[in-house]
């Protein structure tokens, strides 16, 4: 009995392992505040992971032209926050959708801030990209991947859509989006 015993322990522990490996690899732990069941907030009071129907979490990045972006500074403005690399083909494809979107809706307040991640090229790299492309929104690094990880980016691109009151409406995981699938998430968020 005790035999079996021993034996139930270490095999619900071996499972229980690979079960948090497995969570792990595929960046489904949950968080601190998933376990206790509330929302963790930072020195400013936003919470620390995104969620549809919350805050969102802050982002406080230098753009690749020496601008500073702040999150928080922009409630008001309907805001997207776009993550992407140069590497990801989606994210090049979606491209000239934003940059199209960006120019017809910025004199109605609009933002569009494009997060770099999981990029190893340079600053000159980045703007390189922005000047083939004609970007016209902020560009951000986000080289320690911490605002890559308060917003649960899973994969490039990932689109979030932020009302005037600073609230997260939804989160596109996935790509390219075209100008009429932005029209609408717009629309949601004006």
């Amino acid at each position: 009995m005790q035999q079996e015993q021993k034996q139930f322990t270490v095999t619900t522990a071996v499972l229980i392992g690979a079960l948090v490996l497995i969570m792990g690899a595929c960046n489904q732990l949950p968080t601190l505040g998933d376990l206790l069941g509330s929302t963790i907030r930072d020195a400013s009071g936003r919470p620390t992971q995104a969620r549809v129907g919350e805050l969102a979490p802050e982002i406080d990045l230098p753009t690749v032209t020496g601008e500073r972006i702040v999150l928080s500074q922009l409630v008001g403005k309907p805001v997207v926050v776009n993550f992407w690399a140069t590497w990801c083909p989606p994210c090049r494809a979606e491209f000239p959708a934003f940059v199209r979107k960006y120019k017809q809706y910025q004199d109605q307040g609009l933002v569009i801030i494009g997060v770099n991640t999981q990029d190893t090229n340079s600053d000159e790299g980045i703007r390189t990209f922005m000047q083939n492309t004609l970007v016209n929104f902020p560009i951000v690094r986000d080289p320690t991947e911490r605002v890559t990880r308060a917003y649960n980016v899973r994969g490039l691109p990932t689109t979030v859509f932020i009302d005037r009151q600073g609230i997260i409406r939804e989160i596109i995981v996935g790509g390219p989006l075209d100008d009429t699938q932005l029209d609408e998430k717009i629309a949601k968020i004006k």
